[in-house]
């Protein structure tokens, strides 16, 4: 007996030892009981890293946040107990594809799996009878979600940012009713995802006219006023006074005033609030969302010069005229898109492009379709480029003159037939003919040089034979069963911002789903990324630059520099199994780790992008350390040339220790250690007298045991 007493104290002398050299984690883990902290019958978080999890019986309440970011979980069962979730309870849980509940619910709340990417599909419950604000927002992947009748409320942004998303509902129901509307808000889907903090409620500006203004009074040669310029970036436009019948051109008024970024002189930032960003670029194009939901325009004269008309740069703003200079090319995506209060357009015969939405919900296109501009005409044309069609003929006979079909003017007239293309014709618009599918004839112009994508998309046409003159094709033009001929030789293939825009999938070439979906990185050694709520294979080429000049420029024009020495630049190129590159990444946000040179570690690094428009962007960024190898780590939704270079700053806090996943499973995000490799300051401290709590009571026991025998 005293022999057993014996060895049995030496092993827990020896246990003693073991807990001492545990690492931190472990002994941390011992401790734990549970994964759930549970307070009464309220589940207020839970810290485990299982795949598949299920709420323990006794909780009626999970707390605000109690899964948020929990990365890890694929799925959950809520059992029939809980009988209420609170706000963001699973908000970012990226991998969450299931989620089972018992049916003991009466309401979804308000954020509850907002931004969880990784949801496919949710069946809710007969019990739910209420959807709240923001319930899925984000849940970019989500395809499709089945609503009882019993659901009688459900919040307008309950399904904001789910652009896939199909409602499965009894015909008549409130549900099924929401669903139409929510289908019409889907064609803002680009605006939620482009505008930063887009509220679709919001009527006008909070910018204050009164502050930070630098204005000149113009007048015409007989001193009467004509109307106000201001000073944009460089660049002078004028808002003329349109009782007076003299006009000006912006080139004939203005000064350089670097200094001078707004309509009100307010500096548009870059969404780090960083970097100063012009409203006009390089005197040539009005940047996307310039003067989005501006409320202090009123007509506008565009200077000599502008090329582009940016996405949205006009968009919700109180713009009621606009003469566009014959400089100008494109007008871009929703660029005057629910200007209201817009009834005069002058385009001019240089334009090529106008974009999907550009001037949808303005009063000038309102108007006309609605037979309020006494026109006799079922054409809207301005500059030669057909803009709308009211008509409701079988046969389409498009006059002469017109040079351009803007983007989706002819598209779900279901009644076409036929279409008639003239000789003046050179560009068929992105999507001008979509959902035609009544289109059986199309009589081509000699002069067509140019068709976009989706042009005539789901229309079916048998066969077609493509005229010598086109030179150049877009993307899924026609539907996969119509059988294309060529007079010539095979047009140039080309696409559309829009087929760049990683949303847009059925706009590129049909992808499968993965079984193991993420991103494969290429081009250099020790990089890494994912993507949020990826549910394909992606691929990241990475490309080291010696030189470019958009970068030189940008740094010049944005910081008033020049590009660092020592900067290094990458060109990224992100590709699904389409080829097509991807750039526009909405809310799902890209997360690259690149290695960095001898030089720079240990320092604070700088990165930044250029955005569609040229200009410098500020990424959010980490130095971190994986395998060994020290690195930065930053995040884009804007996939295009990044610089990186440090600051010669030495680092304020440590490097953070990152670890890989061997699978990128839905691309959640790299897990970052609880503790770097070695703890230090208060967190070391707690956990050291942890273990020492730990290990003493052993060590005294074995003690006691050894001793006992001699006592």
């Amino acid at each position: 007996m005293k022999r057993k007493r014996r060895i049995f104290g030496v092993v827990l002398i020896i246990l003693s030892i073991i807990i001492m050299q545990l690492p931190l984690s472990e002994v941390d883990a011992a401790t734990s009981a549970s994964d759930f902290v549970i307070d009464g019958k309220k589940l207020t978080k839970y810290y485990g890293t299982e795949k598949d999890v299920s709420v323990p019986t006794e909780v009626e309440i999970i707390d605000k946040g109690a899964f948020e970011d929990v990365t890890t979980m694929e799925s959950i069962v809520i059992p029939y107990s809980v009988k209420r979730i609170k706000a963001f309870a699973f908000w970012g849980c990226y991998n969450l594809s299931k989620v089972s509940l018992a049916g003991g619910l009466k309401e979804i709340g308000d954020y509850v799996f907002a931004n969880c990417k990784g949801l496919q599909t949710f069946t809710v419950p007969k019990t739910i009878t209420s959807i709240g604000i923001g319930a899925f927002e984000d849940c970019v992947n989500l395809t499709d979600i089945t609503i009882p009748p019993e659901v009688t409320f459900i919040h307008e942004t309950a399904f904001e940012g789910c652009k896939k998303l199909v409602i499965h509902a009894e015909m008549g129901s409130y549900a099924w009713k929401y669903a139409q509307d929510f289908y019409e808000r889907q064609k803002e889907m680009e605006e939620y995802e482009d505008v930063p903090g887009y509220d679709p409620s919001k009527s006008e500006t909070t910018e204050n006219p009164e502050e930070n203004t630098d204005t000149e009074i113009v007048e015409s040669p007989s001193n009467t006023l004509l109307g106000t310029t201001f000073v944009v970036g460089n660049q002078a436009v004028v808002f003329i006074d349109n009782t007076d019948q003299y006009v000006i051109d912006g080139s004939m008024v203005g000064k350089e005033d670097d200094t001078t970024t707004g309509l009100e002189n307010q500096p548009i930032y870059d969404d780090n609030n960083s970097i100063l960003k012009y409203s006009i670029v390089d005197n040539r194009i009005v940047a996307d969302q310039a003067y989005y939901r501006s409320q202090n325009l009123d007509n506008l004269v565009l200077s000599k010069g502008i090329t582009e008309v940016g996405e949205f740069s006009f968009a919700r703003s109180s713009l009621k005229s606009i003469s566009i200079p014959d400089t100008t090319t494109t007008i871009s995506y929703g660029a005057f898109y629910h200007c209201d209060a817009l009834q005069s357009v002058v385009l001019p015969n240089s334009i090529q492009c106008v974009e999907p939405k550009a001037f949808t919900y303005t009063k000038w296109v309102e108007d006309f379709l609605t037979d309020g501009t006494g026109s006799k005409t079922d054409f809207l044309v301005s500059g030669g480029v057909l803009v709308a069609y009211r008509g409701h003929s079988t046969a389409v006979d498009i006059p002469e003159g017109v040079r351009v079909i803007a983007a989706e003017v002819f598209a779900d007239h279901k009644e076409i037939s036929s279409v008639h293309f003239p000789n003046s014709l050179t560009v068929v618009g992105e999507a001008a003919f979509e959902g035609c599918d009544g289109l059986s004839t199309i009589i081509w112009g000699s002069g067509l040089k140019e068709i976009k994508d989706r042009a005539f998309c789901d229309s079916y046409l048998s066969d077609v034979t493509i005229p010598e003159s086109v030179t150049q094709l877009g993307c899924k033009v026609f539907h996969d069963t119509v059988l294309v001929a060529y007079e010539g030789k095979h047009p140039k293939e080309t696409y559309e911002h829009s087929a760049q825009r990683l949303s847009n999938e059925q706009y590129r070439n049909g992808i499968p789903k993965l079984q193991n979906p993420g991103v494969t990185v290429s081009g250099v050694e020790h990089a890494y990324a994912y993507l949020d709520g990826a549910l394909r294979e992606y691929c990241l080429q990475i490309e080291k630059v010696t030189a470019s000049k958009v970068m030189e420029k940008a740094f010049f024009r944005n910081l008033h520099i020049e590009l660092p020495t020592d900067c290094e630049l990458y060109q990224l190129t992100l590709t699904d199994q389409g080829n097509i590159s991807i750039t526009k990444l909405g809310k799902q946000a890209l997360t690259v780790t690149l290695p960095i040179p001898q030089s720079y570690q240990g320092k604070e690094i700088c990165v930044v992008s250029l955005d569609r428009n040229g200009q410098l962007e500020l990424l959010p960024a980490k130095n971190v350390r994986i395998d060994g190898v020290e690195a930065i780590r930053f995040q884009t939704d804007y996939v295009s040339m990044v610089a990186i270079y440090q600051t010669g700053e030495l680092l304020s806090d440590d490097i953070v220790e990152i670890s890989l996943e061997a699978s990128t499973s839905l691309s959640g995000p790299v897990k970052e250690s609880t503790q770097s490799s070695e703890l230090t300051g208060k967190e070391a401290d707690k956990a050291f007298v942890l273990k020492i709590l730990l290990a003493i009571p052993v060590l005294l026991a074995g003690i006691y045991l050894l001793l006992k025998r001699k006592l």
